[in-house]
């Protein structure tokens, strides 16, 4: 019993003594780190808002080229949501009716560039147009979405080109300005260089984060497109042939 309570008791001072240990030493570590804070000078950085104040006329260029960038993509991506359809199924359902007025009730509320292209096919054959002339028919419906699935893809493709080219070039104006300043006091201040290398090197940035979303959305549209067309193409083929058949007969 006397043992186990000199134990409680070493144990009890030990951990008094651990205690005191680890007050002492953060006191001290605050008391350094107060006394380095004192001693070291202010040092007060840019915020991202300071540097996008100094950038310059590139960079509100570069604003106005991120809200077009914008209304574009948004635009495309609305237009291709509505544009998809594959035709498949149209050519199916047309192989399934009897009629060429069942053919085109069936496909009725096809959605998408497949669904309006075909139902031009059928009211042209349903009217008694002969397959030569259906097919020219037809070929103006697809020369007319074609025009549609590429409008604005120029203009986006633009904005992937010439927003790095601005930021390029507000980075430049703005370099010229800081070694103009170097150029007239000298080094005595190398932070006034380094904060018009930093406010130039903005529009660099801002010229990349606006044309790599750009690139990407242009590069997906495109192959949206394409992926349409050949769809459209292969179904167009086989309607052609059902319709001469049903001419033939």
């Amino acid at each position: 019993m006397r043992k186990q309570n000199h134990h409680a008791v070493r144990f009890g001072r030990f951990t008094h003594l651990a205690t005191g240990a680890l007050l002492f030493g953060a006191g001290a570590v605050r008391v350094l780190a107060q006394a380095a804070e004192e001693a070291a000078p202010a040092v007060k950085t840019q915020t991202m808002w300071d540097m996008v104040k100094h950038g310059g006329p590139s960079l509100v260029l570069l604003a106005i080229c991120s809200v077009v960038t914008l209304t574009l993509i948004i635009e495309r991506f609305m237009y291709y949501r509505k544009a998809k359809g594959s035709s498949e199924p149209l050519v199916d359902k047309i192989k399934q009716a009897g009629t060429m007025s069942e053919a085109l009730a069936a496909i009725e509320n096809a959605p998408g560039v497949s669904g309006r292209i075909f139902r031009t096919a059928l009211v042209a054959a349903r009217d008694g147009h002969p397959p030569e002339r259906i097919e020219q028919l037809v070929q103006g419906e697809v020369t007319k979405e074609l025009i549609g699935l590429e409008r604005y893809l120029p203009q986006l493709d633009t904005m992937v080109t010439m927003c790095p080219l601005l930021g390029l070039a507000g980075t430049t104006l703005g370099m010229i300005r800081s070694f103009s300043i170097v150029a007239a006091i000298g080094m005595s201040d190398p932070t006034k260089l380094a904060g018009g290398i930093s406010e130039a090197l903005v529009n660099t940035a801002a010229g990349l984060l606006i044309a790599i979303p750009a690139l990407f959305c242009y590069n997906w549209f495109t192959g949206r497109k394409e992926q349409l067309l050949m769809d459209l193409e292969k179904g167009l083929s086989e309607l052609m042939v059902i319709l001469k058949s049903s001419a033939d007969e």
